[in-house]
């Protein structure tokens, strides 16, 4: 069966399901609320357990001093076996304690015991004793248990009480809102349906505009909803399409890198951003004396050749900030990081120097050299097509604008000409500066 529905009648459908998603939103709402009630139960019960072992302390307390002050009276060593075995018990609900409820501390109560203890046991070996040390740590160790059982009995108030509101609360927002969104769907979906379908017929008018050049066109569409960022969209993409369009005028018909414009807006992106950055300057030498002895076309070739070879070997180093672009003629523009530079520079000129050879006769090869006239009209030798490269450095503040940048390492690039084959110099403000 083919269900081949209309934005409006998905619309519908859409707002339908939430309806029926709301009321079993609710049904699993108030299940799970009966679980939650559950749980609270549990918990209650076993602080009530702690609360009980806390009443039980207090009373084994209570008869351990009995038991001490009748070892005193009578000496009698039964009393000592008593109060031994009550010792054990306290131990015995101390751990249930610390086992039925991890939010309590009894470690004073511990420490203060084991004090108790140890008066305790001079007392029944007939070493002296300090009686009011003795009545010290028992009124300690009282008021120690006492504090213990009221941090339990508020903890278990507390829980279930918060238990009971969570409950309440939940159950009856749950209802609240579930009917509530239902009846919210209905009376949004007119609406909703009405402005999409009005938003809609504005996009198609406004792509119909685009696909006939006009990308200013605004399809006059309020912000604040799913549409009105569809419309944002909308105009963020018409002005990309506008980007390219001009990038894509002003590319190299030769090798298709981004042209003078890109240029402009990369560097000027990279000043903004002062994050440090090298611009490299790029020039073929010698390559006026190629296309006078090989021609234009096969001139042509070379530079196609020579845009994809430097594009390559910098996306090969796998920076995704990199950016190549064509001048015009023979000149290349390269803007990489400054940490990479280097390396960068190095790639090209192995990627140039392997590409160039078999761009020569083999007799000029063997040569290393063609012949012919320079632009004066003097007969000379000229050395195969290498490249230059001028990487300067640019750091925040260095720089105002990329037209200063391009002069700077044009005047760079000039220098590096005078040296013989593919070289490269990297150079930093200061350098500059100091020439």
């Amino acid at each position: 069966m083919n269900f081949n529905l209309t934005i409006v009648q998905k619309l519908i459908a859409s707002y339908a399901l939430i309806g029926a998603s709301l009321v079993v939103a609710l049904l699993y709402a108030i299940t799970s609320m009966n679980s939650i009630s559950r749980t609270a139960d549990d918990i209650a019960r076993r602080d009530l357990a702690a609360t009980a072992a806390t009443i039980a302390l207090s009373e084994n307390f209570t008869e351990q001093q009995r038991s001490v002050g009748r070892f005193l009276i009578s000496k009698q060593p039964e009393y000592r076996m008593l109060y031994e075995q009550e010792s054990e018990e306290f131990f015995r609900l101390t751990d249930l304690l610390a086992k039925g409820n991890n939010s309590l501390d009894i470690t004073q109560l511990k420490n203060e015991y084991a004090a108790f203890s140890a008066i305790n046991k001079k007392l029944f070996s007939g070493e002296s004793y300090a009686e009011k040390d003795l009545k010290t740590i028992s009124d300690r160790l009282d008021k120690a248990i006492e504090s213990l059982h009221r941090g339990q009995k508020q903890s278990l108030e507390e829980k279930l009480s918060a238990a009971q509101k969570i409950k309440s609360k939940t159950i009856s927002r749950t209802i609240a809102l579930a009917f509530g969104g239902v009846s919210l769907a209905i009376a949004v979906a007119a609406f909703v349906i009405y402005s999409l379908s009005s938003s809609i017929r504005k996009l198609q008018r406004g792509t119909h505009r685009i696909a006939e050049g006009d990308f200013d066109y605004n399809p006059n569409i309020s912000t604040g909803d799913e549409i009105g960022s569809l419309a944002d969209d909308f105009m963020q993409m018409a002005s990309r399409l506008k980007e390219l369009e001009e990038l894509s005028l002003d590319a190299s018909p030769l090798t298709r890198l981004p042209g003078n414009i890109a240029i402009e807006r990369s560097i000027n992106h990279r000043l903004q951003s002062a994050v440090p950055f090298a611009m490299c300057y790029l020039d073929l030498d010698n390559f006026k004396s190629y296309n006078d002895r090989y021609g234009y076309i096969k001139a042509s070739e070379l530079l196609q050749d020579a845009g994809r070879a430097i594009h390559e070997a910098v996306r090969a180093m796998n920076d995704p900030d990199t950016f190549v672009g064509h001048i015009g003629g023979d000149d290349f523009v390269v803007i990489v990081a400054a940490d990479i530079a280097e390396q960068a520079c190095r790639n090209i000129i192995t990627a140039i120097d392997a590409m160039i050879l078999p761009y020569y006769s083999a007799q000029d090869r063997d040569k290393g050299y063609i012949e012919g006239e320079d632009r004066y009209g003097v007969f000379r030798r000229f050395p195969l097509v290498s490249i230059s490269i001028a990487a300067l450095i640019c750091r925040s503040g260095d720089y105002a604008t990329a037209a200063e940048i391009a002069t700077a390492a044009a005047r760079v690039k000039d220098r590096v000409k005078e040296e013989s084959g593919s070289n490269f110099r990297i150079v930093h403000r200061n350098d500059y500066d100091a020439a």
